[in-house]
């Protein structure tokens, strides 16, 4: 079973799921961000920005990939996950794509859903993560939405240590 953790950039959930992986949880990591840094060391075009479309459907279907590969019975952790692709869409004005509506209905997650809110202390943004803190929060309302549309039971973590925040979501599960 797949949990996500999700909530606007810069919020914490990368240090959150390094750390569940260094306790041994397979994950999935943030694949846009990933794409992103490999697309821009290498000089591609496969960028939100150039190809919005071919972005979304490489992202989703890593996404999906990932989602698929992990058995019922294992616990494992995600990065984000398709919700968030329509919930950055929809920030930025944009209609969700068919194909990225079909994935959300029929690939689904743990019902739980973790949610890091927004934290202005432990915010940093840099050459991906451009947004001001503003910004994120307007971004994680939109991931809200998009998490409680789809139908998911979200938990707030609390502003606490990121190991504290890993012992919560461990006696959540």
């Amino acid at each position: 079973m797949v949990y996500v953790i999700t909530g606007g950039p810069g919020f914490g959930k990368s240090v959150l799921i390094q750390k569940l992986h260094e306790l041994g949880y397979p994950f999935g990591g943030e694949i846009a961000r990933q794409i992103i840094e490999q697309q821009i060391a290498n000089g591609g075009e496969l960028l939100p920005w150039k190809d919005a479309l071919g972005f979304e459907k490489r992202v989703m279907n890593e996404r999906i990939e990932f989602l698929k590969s992990i058995e019922v019975e294992t616990v494992a952790f995600s990065d984000r996950g398709l919700p968030d692709q329509a919930a950055f869409s929809k920030y930025k004005g944009k209609a969700v794509s068919l194909q990225l509506k079909d994935a959300i209905t029929s690939n689904y997650y743990a019902k739980k859903v973790f949610l890091t809110p927004p934290w202005r202390h432990i915010y940093r943004n840099d050459t991906i993560r451009t947004e001001t803190f503003e910004e994120a929060e307007k971004i994680h309302h939109f991931i809200v939405e998009a998490y409680l549309d789809s139908g998911y039971e979200l938990i707030n973590l609390p502003y606490v240590s990121p190991d504290k925040r890993i012992e919560f979501i461990l006696k959540s599960l």
